[in-house]
């Protein structure tokens, strides 16, 4: 086969590993350029609910769209052979590998998978291959056998097929006359047998199945209900039995610390830097950092999908967007218009030039925001106290203006310190514009009130 026929370009750059058959039937999940160790250990990046799976089994590499396995240990079969250990192979997509019990097949993410029946049967037919050459002396003698048989004569051996048909007639004649004797025939002195209730008393029968007792015999009968269509169809659809697998108790499967460490590989596989507590049987609560709510979701839901026996999973996940939606909830209206918060990965930074009580307002929402997020999200605040400067007489005439310590009159319209511009005077204080808000003001102390008189 040509070389680039194993070189996947573009977005088929990323792989969907799928389980085609084993303990993890059906599981799925993608896999970017780089290296992924699949094995038993706690640094493997993926592993499968198989026995014979050791530490650091199998290193899948996707680097320039090629597909490069490496077998670390042995029982690793490819094409029904096993493959030699610490020897690289370039494979195409698509391609069955066995560990095992499990099997499992590399593709491009957006193209489907071959059905399961057809990767198997391929399989079979390869590793049938490998054991061909034996087979060839044998086949040989079988037909030097067949040659041999040729020489008899077609009328003697008409008369042997003949015959042997008549033999297979008479006697399932004779079977068909003896049942049909014993069926109608009675001795004398016994009674017809009567209709009796059948006794299940120490019986292994199974909690979602019923017996009801008929006049002919036993009728074994499921639980109406769910599971009762479920099971009835799931034989024929391998991704619908894989479902009902799944949706036993996880206890049975799993135990806790593997399904710990198949959550966090998944986790690690969405940029969730975190942990997980099971809080009963099928449910999990994960807790740490990810970068967007989008990751989140669909780390949760590939949690539901991959792992047996997990049915809910709770959400206490920080991310940049949750953080500062949480400080804009927290905030008052007119603190939000007097703050600008910055996003960064794992920084939130909030600057502002802030009155005395908007300020007190922002200590107590920023404690708030780091009792829930410090572990994860780090706040860094740039909020400064404006202190107005003592103002010394106020004049509300015509012109308002104020006199400051240093005896500067200031009207609206100049600026005040380094605070901002004037917007307005009154007799509260003064309401200073402050980037694209108005910053109120009050004065300090009781100031002289100043009349036209006191201007000249």
């Amino acid at each position: 086969m040509p070389a680039e026929n194993n070189v996947l370009r573009g977005e088929q750059a990323k792989l969907t590993l799928r389980v085609l058959s084993g303990p993890n039937l059906g599981a799925e999940t993608w896999l970017g350029e780089g290296t992924w160790l699949i094995g038993s250990h706690d640094t493997d990046d993926l592993t499968f609910g198989d026995p014979e799976l050791v530490g650091s089994h199998i290193r899948v590499v996707n680097e320039s769209g090629k597909i490069q396995i490496t077998a670390f240990a042995p029982g690793v079969l490819i094409k029904g052979r096993e493959c030699t250990t610490n020897d690289p192979i370039i494979l195409d997509p698509f391609t069955p590998i066995r560990v095992g019990r499990t099997i499992f097949s590399l593709g491009p993410v957006g193209l489907g998978f071959p059905e399961e029946e057809t990767v198997l049967g391929r399989e079979g037919k390869d590793a049938s291959r490998a054991g061909s050459d034996a087979t060839e002396s044998t086949a040989l003698g079988s037909r030097r056998t067949r040659l041999a048989v040729s020489w008899i004569p077609w009328r003697l051996r008409l008369g042997a097929l003949v015959c042997g048909l008549l033999v297979i007639v008479g006697g399932a004649w004779a079977g068909i006359d003896r049942l049909h004797s014993r069926a109608f025939s009675t001795a004398p002195g016994i009674q017809p047998i009567g209709t009796q209730t059948a006794d299940t008393r120490g019986l292994d029968i199974a909690p979602d199945v019923t017996i009801p007792s008929t006049a002919g015999g036993l009728a074994v009968e499921p639980e109406p209900g769910e599971n009762t269509n479920k099971s009835q169809s799931g034989s024929q659809d391998p991704r619908l039995a894989a479902e009902l697998a799944a949706k036993r108790p996880a206890t049975a499967k799993l135990s806790d610390a593997r399904l710990i460490d198949l959550a966090a590989t998944i986790l690690h596989a969405f940029d969730i830097d975190g942990r997980v507590r099971i809080e009963g049987a099928g449910e999990l609560t994960v807790i740490g950092y990810g970068r967007s709510d989008a990751k989140v979701e669909a780390a949760l839901r590939r949690l539901q999908q991959d792992i047996p026996g997990v049915y809910k999973t709770n959400d206490e996940v920080a991310t940049p967007d949750r953080a500062r939606a949480f400080l804009l909830g927290a905030a008052s209206a007119e603190l939000r218009r007097s703050i600008r918060i910055t996003v960064r990965p794992d920084v939130l930074s909030v600057s502002g030039a802030l009155a005395s009580a908007t300020y007190h307002e922002w200590k107590d929402v920023a404690a708030r925001f780091e009792e829930r997020f410090r572990p994860y999200i780090r706040l860094e605040s740039r909020c400064e106290l404006m202190v107005l400067p003592a103002v010394r007489g106020v004049h509300l005439g015509r012109t308002p203006f104020v006199v400051v310590e240093n005896g500067a009159q200031l009207k609206v319209g100049d600026s005040i310190d380094h605070i901002g511009k004037i917007a307005a005077i009154d007799h509260d204080g003064l309401i200073v514009r402050v980037g694209e808000s108005n910053l109120r003001m009050l004065y300090r102390d009781n100031p002289e009130w100043l009349t036209e008189d006191d201007q000249r």
